[in-house]
């Protein structure tokens, strides 16, 4: 059994400080859908009527895949919210909630992303058929708040999924059975704002007659409990064509509504009230069709509104996001460009000072690392730093000396082989001179050590005897030849001869010898 809808759609621009309706509506014999523009004076009227403009083309009877055909018209309507704000970058920051129902004759197919919502009335039972993505609403879901702390929660209009052309915005999608009698509401979040919540739905829905009634009766509901946002609601009826048959039971006019209805060319504006796209409401409220001229700046001219509080609180429906820039690729190499330049400018002044530097130290140095005096290492004047740096050269020969490590006192050694820094090249010669004299200095005060004279042993006289006979000890000091002053080992003492060399502490460092005891055995 095929079946059909009977609809009815109805918005008002509410009874706030907004001078315009950012809401945009639809409602054909296939498809139902509500956009909710957000932006605040930014343009979200632009970002709806864009975003149904799209959506409209699914108004026909047969579609191979609609799950497939949603998501794909909400990435159509997406890119071009993006594109639009590439022309005109005054846009940046606008977006839009799109909540469609597309209908084959026996499913209907629900996507949503946002927080407009979805309704079912089945037997006098209301069924929200969508999820809002806000953030109150993650909330809940973790059980951190309750639904009616959700109600007064000061970010619950906080919304984390949304079409804005940034990011791919799939949108959530479920088939719902249908059975004739069924009630459907598509609406924006400006009549649960208004405080019409879900008892209250339900009794209005089940009351009215016709969907234009109960579309109606909503937003004049709202309306009276000073609704300060857009308030757009689309009604539908599931009918059997054959059994309420009648020029309602299929009708061929759409009904849009809202800022899509300025910029549509194909506006239904005949006398049947259910494709009425006039706010409905007896309150003072502005309408939106008494001045084309004035329409089309509301939708066009973005920046004509005059943002109020209400704008300022449509602002806070978007997610903290990092704002969208054009050319951001350009901006991004630009910047890995100029740090690049920076780090080039440093290494090279940093590669430039070790220049300026001299040290001095043992050529080759891995000579003076296996013991540099008995393998002829030199001594050698370098430019640049000792430190070494992984695949660069920071330092290289300058000048090669005569002096061997060889010649110094250990203590000199270690410290040539470990490197002696110098401020500039003046400073590193006169510490080669210096290391020169000291060199100079040991050679002269000579190492070499006396061999000390060997005691002659006695040799006993006479016959054995039966008992041992003392031998006569020898006389130390007349048995040891004195030796000569040539022979004698520089010993370091508190005080040095009057006329010695003032030789370096470590040139005096020769091990005295070691007296042979004398006498006999």
């Amino acid at each position: 059994m095929t079946l059909a809808l009977r609809y009815a759609a109805r918005t008002d621009v509410g009874l706030g400080p907004k001078k315009r309706n950012e809401d945009s509506g639809y409602a054909g014999p296939y498809l139902l859908a509500v956009a909710d523009g957000m932006g605040g004076a930014v343009g979200g009227d632009v970002a709806s009527a864009i975003t149904i403009t799209t959506v409209r083309d699914l108004d026909v009877a047969e579609h191979a895949d609609p799950d497939q055909e949603l998501n794909r018209v909400a990435a159509e309507a997406n890119s071009r919210i993006a594109a639009r704000i590439e022309t005109e970058p005054h846009l940046e920051g606008m977006g839009t909630t799109l909540t469609a129902i597309l209908f084959d004759g026996s499913v209907a197919h629900v996507a949503h992303i946002g927080d407009s919502r979805a309704y079912l009335l089945r037997g006098g039972r209301l069924r929200m058929l969508t999820h809002d993505h806000t953030f109150v609403q993650s909330l809940v879901d973790e059980g951190r708040i309750t639904p009616e702390e959700a109600e007064y929660h000061p970010h619950r209009s906080l919304i984390i999924r949304v079409l804005e052309g940034r990011q791919d915005a799939r949108p959530d999608i479920q088939p719902i059975e249908v059975d004739p009698g069924d009630r459907f509401l598509v609406c924006s979040d400006g009549l649960d704002n208004a405080g019409i919540k879900d008892p209250v739905i339900a009794e209005i829905l089940g009351r009215a007659a016709t969907p234009e009634e109960a579309a109606t009766n909503l937003v004049e509901a709202a309306l009276d409990h000073g609704s300060p946002d857009n308030v757009t609601c689309v009604v539908a009826d599931v009918v059997d064509p054959d059994r309420d048959g009648g020029p309602g039971a299929a009708a061929s006019a759409i009904a849009l509504v809202g800022a899509v209805a300025a910029v549509d060319p194909e506006v239904s504006s005949g006398g049947n009230s259910v494709t009425s796209s006039h706010p409905t409401s007896t309150h003072e409220v502005v309408d939106e069709d008494d001045d084309p001229d004035e329409a089309d700046v509301r939708v066009d001219d973005v920046g004509a509104g005059v943002p109020g509080d209400a704008d300022r609180e449509e602002e806070l429906r978007y997610a903290p996001r990092p704002p969208r820039r054009r050319f951001r690729w350009l901006v991004r190499v630009l910047c890995i460009l100029a740090v690049l330049a920076l780090l080039a400018v440093g290494v090279r002044w940093a590669y430039d000072w070790t220049q300026r530097q001299y040290y001095v130290g043992a050529y080759p140095a891995d000579a003076a690392d296996n013991g540099g005096a008995a393998s002829g290492a030199r001594v050698a004047i370098f430019r640049g730093i000792s430190q070494q740096i992984p695949g660069l050269r920071v330092s290289q020969l300058y000048e090669l000396e005569p002096l061997t490590l060889a010649k110094l006192p250990q203590y000199h050694r270690e410290r040539v082989s470990s490197t002696i820094s110098a401020t500039d090249l003046g400073e590193a010669r006169a510490i080669v001179s210096m290391l020169s004299d000291v060199a100079r200095r040991c050679s002269a005060q000579g190492t070499t050590k006396p061999k000390p004279t060997p005691t002659p042993t006695p040799r006993p006289t006479g016959k054995a005897t039966g008992r041992p006979s003392p031998t006569k000890t020898p006389n130390a000091n007349a048995a040891l030849p004195s030796p000569s002053p040539t022979d004698s080992p520089a010993v370091s003492t508190g005080n040095r001869a009057a006329g010695a060399p003032d030789i370096p502490l470590e040139c005096d460092g020769g091990e005295a010898p070691t007296p042979t005891p004398t006498g006999t055995k």
